[in-house]
């Protein structure tokens, strides 16, 4: 008779584990803790957004402005509202962002547009490629994960973001 009661106590855990492995998405610790730092419920957290070169390599700006991993900066810095900073966050968050399963493009990585996250003791930046739909998170200065991504909520933010960017409001939702 134990065994009887045992069958249905083993499958409700295994449920349990399986459910709780694809609410997290990312498996590394340092990707687990960036996006930890990029979650609106950091109250700590601050967001600015960038336009930078997107240029294919060697046809971009000369490096004699500020950079974000060596792509030129070619704004000023966006801060984020409180709303900004909450839709980012549920973008971020969302596992259904992400493609899971993909075959590299043969694209060139040219992020259009960087997110820089701080707190108090962690920075992180997020670059985003529109070119090939790629992410690449950087903790404190060292690439901690990257993903292919199908969100267009995040398009639809950037545009908002950077309204007068003519090359920004011309990319496809």
């Amino acid at each position: 008779m134990n065994r009887i009661h045992l069958i249905p106590i083993t499958g409700l855990a295994c449920l349990v584990v399986l459910s709780s492995c694809e609410k997290s998405y990312w498996k590394n610790d340092a990707m687990k803790k960036a996006i930890s730092t990029t979650s609106f419920a950091n109250a700590h957290m601050t967001c600015e957004a960038y336009r930078v070169d997107d240029s294919y390599p060697g046809e971009g700006k000369k490096q004699e402005s500020d950079s974000i991993h060596g792509y030129a900066i070619l704004s000023d810095a966006v801060t984020l509202t409180f709303v900004s900073r909450k839709e980012l966050s549920s973008i971020i968050e969302n596992p259904d962002t992400y493609f899971r399963h993909s075959t590299p493009i043969d694209c060139s990585f040219r992020p259009g547009v960087a997110f820089r996250f701080k707190d108090k003791k962690t920075n992180v930046d997020l670059l985003v490629c529109f070119s090939c739909n790629e992410l690449r998170y950087y903790l404190d200065g060292k690439v901690v994960g990257q993903s292919y991504f199908k969100s267009q909520e995040l398009r639809a933010l950037v545009k908002k973001l950077f309204p007068n960017d003519k090359k920004i409001q011309t990319l496809r939702n």
